[in-house]
């Protein structure tokens, strides 16, 4: 059966690789000879081209395979064979044609329905994948890869218990197999079972421990479980052994920002940064731990990089308005926050954080009306209550800000007290 594995670290001895080479080669030159003599003979082509193909000459081998399929319309491991090639070659369209044509001629072929299914799959034809493994399947149970890439795409169409039982099946098959397990942590991970997570990129590791993935995964698992320094060396050995591993600089910081290391964050940052400038995140991540540091002008900045990558991010916009708000720029605030409310009205914390900005800038009617909204969209925001208590104390309309206040410390607000006592006896 000849399947198409997308395998990971297969490295081969170079003594092995260099007796593979001298073999194909020689199949090349046999056949050429057999060609020569007997240019008709389809197998022949077949043969060369399959050498042609295992020397990595992916061209080459469907030139081949194109002339077989010229002497023999029929030919279904030719059909099979050049759609691996064009696989190979990333023309994922052209090889599902051609494994359609191997079905054909071989309904029975669980290789040219997996194969198709991982083409399918390239293409994000989910559907279409999981259909094509689950066809190959029936024709051959025991194959742990179908198991594994079925869940795959079950994965990406967020079916995560389907996902987790074709993984775990593939593990029964083969329980030292390290991909199905480490494919099985991240749905677990996505389904809020970090701690399962955590045990399945651990058995991952023990099989394939120079994997720089897997040690970013049991990061992950680590900082979901709010063992950031757990998480921190792992992220570390993921680095060690893939030192352009950006999403690992990316999550290691995130782990240090978690543990107030904002200054340890923006080191990852830059690393990241100095790697490749067009990683948006770091520009991000920097922009907050600087927030932190009260390097505001500084958060500015790395906010403008950031909505130059990312300029439908209101995230980016927001927190550029914290910052801004923080030097006192309360007008270039509002402007950020305005951007924000007009793509999402929803976005509580800026109706709020508006509001501080308006009250900042005297206006204190316009404070309120942000206030409003925020208690509208949060009946339990409770410095919403207090600080509208404050602006409708700075309007003279003492009743009301007594009974925000008040509302404030039900809320168990921690401000509200001293400004009830200060105002309002």
């Amino acid at each position: 059966m000849k399947k198409l594995l997308i395998l990971s670290l297969l490295v081969p001895l170079m003594a092995s690789a260099q007796t593979d080479s001298a073999k194909y080669t020689g199949f090349i030159k046999y056949y050429t000879n057999v060609i020569a003599q007997t240019p008709n003979d389809a197998s022949a082509y077949y043969k060369r081209g399959s050498a042609r193909f295992n020397l990595n000459d992916y061209r080459g081998s469907i030139e081949d395979f194109d002339k077989a399929l010229s002497i023999n319309s029929q030919y279904e491991e030719a059909y099979l064979d050049r759609g691996r090639a064009k696989y190979a070659l990333k023309d994922n369209q052209g090889a599902i044609d051609d494994y359609t044509q191997a079905i054909t001629y071989k309904p029975n072929s669980s290789a040219a329905w997996y194969n198709r299914g991982l083409a399918k799959r390239q293409l994000e034809d989910f559907k279409g994948a999981v259909a094509d493994y689950t066809q190959s399947l029936a024709l051959d149970p025991k194959d742990e890869d179908a198991y594994n890439d079925r869940g795959i795409s079950k994965k990406h169409l967020g079916d995560y218990p389907g996902a987790i039982a074709d993984y775990t099946q593939s593990i029964a098959i083969n329980p030292q197999n390290w991909k199905p397990y480490y494919n099985r942590a991240y749905a677990k991970l996505d389904t809020k079972d970090p701690q399962g997570a955590l045990a399945d990129f651990t058995k991952a590791q023990e099989l394939n421990p120079d994997y720089s993935d897997i040690y970013y995964g049991l990061g992950d698992a680590k900082r979901h479980s709010q063992d950031y320094q757990g998480a921190i060396e792992d992220y570390t050995k993921a680095i060690q052994l893939d030192p352009n591993a950006l999403d690992a600089y990316n999550n290691r910081g995130l782990a240090k920002y978690k543990l107030k290391d904002y200054k340890g964050e923006i080191e990852d940052d830059d690393k990241i940064i100095s790697i490749d400038p067009s990683y948006s995140l770091a520009w991000y991540n920097k922009g907050l731990a600087n927030e932190q540091l009260e390097n505001y002008s500084d958060a500015v900045d790395e906010f403008n990089q950031y909505l130059k990558l990312a300029p439908k991010d209101i995230d980016g916009y927001f927190e550029r308005g914290n910052a801004k708000s923080n030097l006192e720029d309360y007008k270039g605030a509002i402007d950020d926050y305005n951007t924000v409310l007009s793509t999402d009205p929803k976005y509580v914390d800026a109706w709020y954080n508006r509001g501080l900005a308006k009250k900042h800038s005297q206006d204190f009617a316009g404070a309120i009306t942000d206030y409003n909204q925020t208690i509208a969209l949060d009946p339990k925001y409770s410095d919403a209550y207090n600080s509208r208590g404050l602006a409708e104390y700075e309007l003279n309309k003492r009743d009301e800000a007594c009974a925000d206040f008040k509302k404030a410390i039900e809320l168990g607000n921690q401000y509200a007290p001293d400004n009830l006592k200060k105002f309002c006896n």
